[in-house]
């Protein structure tokens, strides 16, 4: 929110304050103004004393007359404002307690009113509205404050030799206490939590909107703070009222101590004396010294290099990554589990992606695992910023900020040219496919048009063009389909849409085109009316003159030429080998193509199971039952302290869940996370890598050995046991000690192996419902750490082909179906998406009789589905009778994006 003019602000508070007035003369009608009304013209009905039954009687059998009339409409009427009252007290209350949901977000009163009936919507909308214009009423002085320096300009006036403390020249500035922004974090909810008082919002966001964060912005808007951003909450010693002292004299070695620039942290010497200096004015007031305050993040990067002549930016990372969520997704639909596969070692990194692949996906991770980092308790490794917002399309690097898509929309086109125009024009059609993958189902806020010529030459393997562009044969047609999108957006300013849009706007649509040829004339008229958010035109090669502007890019991304916004900046870029790995990932995310990764496996023929033969004269047991050889208890909670990490990490003492203040500091509970997944240990070097700590092996070391201090400390203080050390070193290896400690993975695990000694299909349908009752939710559920998403993944896969294969052996070797559906049911809810599981409940429910259940089944499979743009297979179709999905009509989504 910009800050409004000084003079615009008492006009502003004059219509807030009208509005006020306007809502409470309403409120006081419907109050006060209605029973006045009713008891002048009509009266009060209080029916007149009854003395006996008899004396009821009598008068109800009179005759109706107009007096008697009068009063049942009266007593009609008092009964609705009577209502009416109850309904403005209800509403009124359900508002005021959710008061800063409302003032942080008013939709909430408009979805609120959506769902309630005519009566109840208009109290909600008055009291609503009321609420709100007087909470901005109050709030407008704090939201429009202006913006004064948190310091004085004036330099400090240091001496080179001083015996004694000087007084500084001017009022030193204030120290505050610093909070960073989390994800959900409200002005409103940070005062209530940290001073006690959430009306005192106003003060946290005066003190706050000076500070430039790390991302080079600054807090405008009290209703917008980002995560990562640093907060001011209350500052140290008052601001000072009476006249300094004057300064001393100043030596002729005396120096100013430079200005801070935004982005560049002052001299480490500086910052010193200026630490030694306010420590001296505590001791000379008798003060206890302030606590240091925080070091000044680093700046994030935003280009990830993806190898030789490759760099993206972090936005089209989180595309990318997008993209493989997708293709993993629609290859696991109808993979087939096997019992090797649960029997395979655990890989901590996904080695079977590309380089490309690899790279960027490890950013996106290094980011989203950076949320979670405290640099006061654990430095860590620099990770990359966060992403831009879903459907951003970024193509450069800029003073350490990404440059949006944008820049190139200017009027009479963009030639690209140089060395590097390829590469860069081969990333900007490949970060458009990825930013629509961060919207889907929704339509892409961004789409390229270009003809099949230009696609070949950038990306030969583009066989078929991706939802976010379209492809024509010729330029020609390009050049319309542009047209056409202008005109669109001339018909969405002018309201004459044909119908609404699901984005509530045309997207941004760039032509890109190879040659001219005949159309240069037709094209440099359409360039002239490229504008930022409705139309780019791009040119690649020396040959399209008319264009007005000029991109010349080197090897290396460097930009130079006649477009001003992209000086100095550096391209982003793409190599053919890079670009092709990326875009048979966003074939595999729409189910053209397998995913890379090729332990999810598709086949198209469903394999027929093969059953073991029962023996002829033994009743088989059931499947839950004990196996004849039991099973090692690895996971099992027999030691003193038992590590739970499926479904989120939990530490057992005893039987009794341990709930220690130090469990709570995230880098301890990372590491002992990290070491009870690796139940054989892992050497500091690995711990260093896969907790991103910081490059400095000797420091490095020394932040291991705290961490290590801290876990004992936490396994001693829950159990007592001041002598044990629960955290061994062996060498160079870091590992829990089995002697005390267990792991629900280390049994999971540890079950699952017992499959390929086992001598029977009973003994094995045993192991797999033990391995099944162990797990009970996805790896350190809820924490984004870097190193446990490939384990995530690799041991939720195992689970549900347990779950797979368990409920196959059920249904095969009992007649009662309804344990086999339970275990289905439960590799559903894991697996959403696995239209196998969805096909065997299915044929099941039919089996029983249960058509209807199946329909529910089917539409519940449709709905999960649609979330990666997928319809359910035709064979799942046929068993309900129903069309096949290629033969239906293309909706207008699929035919707009071809």
């Amino acid at each position: 929110m910009a800050t409004l003019p000084p003079a615009r602000r008492p006009v502003h508070r004059l219509a807030a304050a009208v509005r006020i007035l306007t809502l409470v003369s309403v409120l006081m009608v419907a109050v006060a103004g209605i029973p006045y009304v009713l008891t002048v013209t009509i009266g009060v009905p209080w029916p007149e004393q009854v003395t006996s039954l008899n004396d009821l009687e009598n008068r109800l059998a009179q005759p109706v007359s107009d007096p008697f009339v009068l009063k049942v409409i009266a007593l009609a009427g008092w009964a609705c404002w009577t209502y009416f009252m109850a309904v403005l007290a209800r509403e009124t209350l359900w508002l005021l307690a959710r008061l800063p949901a409302l003032v942080r977000d008013a939709t909430v009163l408009r979805q609120r009113t959506q769902i309630l009936p005519a009566h109840r919507a208009a109290a909600a909308l008055l009291v609503g509205t009321l609420l709100l214009a007087m909470v901005g009423m109050w709030r407008l002085p704090a939201a429009h404050a202006a913006m004064s320096p948190a310091t004085p300009s004036a330099p400090v006036v240091v001496a080179a030799t001083a015996p004694q403390h000087v007084p500084s020249a001017r009022t030193p500035a204030p120290t505050h206490i610093t909070y960073t922004v989390k994800p959900g974090d409200t002005l409103w909810d940070i005062a209530e939590r940290h001073l006690g008082d959430p009306l005192k919002w106003p003060q946290i966001y005066q003190l706050s909107c000076t500070i430039r964060q790390s991302d080079g912005g600054l807090l405008s808007d009290p209703d917008l703070i980002l995560p990562g951003w640093r907060l001011h909450l209350t500052a140290s010693n008052p601001p000072a009222a009476h006249t300094p002292p004057p300064p001393a004299p100043a030596p002729p070695s005396r120096t100013p101590a430079p200005t801070a620039v935004p982005h560049q942290p002052p001299p480490s010497q500086h910052a010193s004396h200026s630490d030694e200096q306010q420590q001296a004015d505590h001791r000379e007031h008798g003060q206890a010294p302030q606590q240091r305050p925080a070091p000044r993040p680093r700046p994030r990067p935003v280009t990830i290099s993806l190898g030789t002549a490759s760099a993206i930016g972090i936005t089209t990372a989180a595309g990318i990554a997008a993209a493989l969520g997708f293709a993993r997704w629609h290859a696991a639909r109808r993979r087939t589990p096997s019992l090797d596969t649960l029997t395979a070692p655990l890989e901590d990194n996904d080695g079977q992606l590309g380089e490309a692949l690899s790279r960027s996906n490890q950013a996106h991770l290094k980011a989203r695992a950076a949320r979670q980092h405290d640099p006061e308790t654990l430095p860590r490794r620099t990770a990359p910023a966060e992403p831009g917002q879903p459907g951003t399309v970024t193509i450069a690097e800029q003073a350490g900020r990404e440059v949006r898509i944008d820049t190139l929309a200017q009027a009479g086109g963009v030639q690209l040219t140089g060395p590097g125009a390829e590469d860069t024009a081969r990333h900007l059609a490949i970060a458009i496919a990825c930013a629509a993958q961060r919207l889907r189902p929704n339509p892409p806020r961004v789409q390229l048009i270009t003809d099949q010529a230009t696609l070949n030459r950038l990306l030969p393997h583009a066989h078929r063009p991706v939802p976010a562009w379209t492809v024509t044969d010729t330029p020609t047609a390009a050049l319309q389909a542009a047209e056409h999108a202008l005109l669109e957006h001339t018909c969405h300013e002018q309201h004459l849409d044909a119908g609404p849009l699901e984005d509530g706007m045309p997207a941004l649509h760039v032509l890109l085109l190879d040659q001219s040829g005949d159309v240069s004339t037709r094209l440099a008229a359409l360039a002239t009316r490229a504008t930022p958010g409705q139309l780019a035109v791009i040119t690649l090669g020396a040959h399209a003159d008319f264009t007005r502007h000029q991109l010349t890019v080197a090897t290396d991304g460097t930009a130079a030429g006649t477009l001003a916004p992209l000086q100095k900046c550096s391209m982003f870029l793409l190599a053919p080998s890079a670009a092709t790995e990326i875009l048979h990932t966003l074939y595999a995310a729409h189910g053209r193509r397998p995913s890379p990764d090729p332990s999810d496996e598709t086949e198209d023929p469903e394999p027929e199971a093969t059953p073991s033969p029962a023996p002829k004269h033994a009743s088989p047991p059931a499947a839950t039952s004990s196996p004849a050889k039991e099973p090692r208890a690895d996971g099992a909670p027999s030691r003193a302290v038992h590590i739970r990490l499926f479904g989120g990490f939990k530490l057992v003492v005893n039987g009794k869940e341990c709930t220690l203040a130090d469990t709570r500091k995230e880098a301890t509970r990372e590491f002992i996370a990290l070491l009870a997944a690796h139940p054989d240990g892992l050497r500091g070097e690995e711990i260093a890598e896969k907790m991103q700590l910081v490059d400095d092996p000797a420091e490095a070391k020394g932040d291991i050995e705290n961490l290590r201090r801290a876990a004992r400390r936490v396994f001693r203080d829950a159990t007592g046991k001041k002598q044990v050390a629960f955290v061994v070193l062996s060498g160079q290896v870091h590992r829990l000690d089995r002697q005390y400690i267990s792991t629900d993975i280390a049994g999971f695990t540890g079950i699952l192996k017992q499959i390929a000694t086992a001598d029977s299909p009973y003994t094995r349908a045993a192991i797999l419902g033990q391995a099944t009752d162990i797990y009970t939710g996805p790896l350190c559920d809820g924490a984004d750490y870097l190193w446990a998403h490939s384990l995530r993944t690799q041991l939720h896969r195992s689970a549900v082909d347990a779950l797979i294969l368990l409920a196959e052996h059920t249904g095969q070797r009992s007649a009662d179906p309804e344990p086999a559906l339970a275990l289905l049911n439960r590799a559903a809810d894991l697996d959403p998406e696995n239209e196998r599981v969805y096909r065997r409940i299915i044929e099941l429910q039919l089996a029983l009789g249960r058509d209807d259940a199946a329909q529910r089944t089917l539409a519940l499979l449709t709905e999960r589905l649609a979330r990666i743009d997928a319809e359910p297979e035709p064979a799942i179709l046929a068993l309900l009778g129903q069309v096949p999905p290629h033969t239906r009509a293309p909706s207008r989504r699929t035919a707009i994006r071809r």
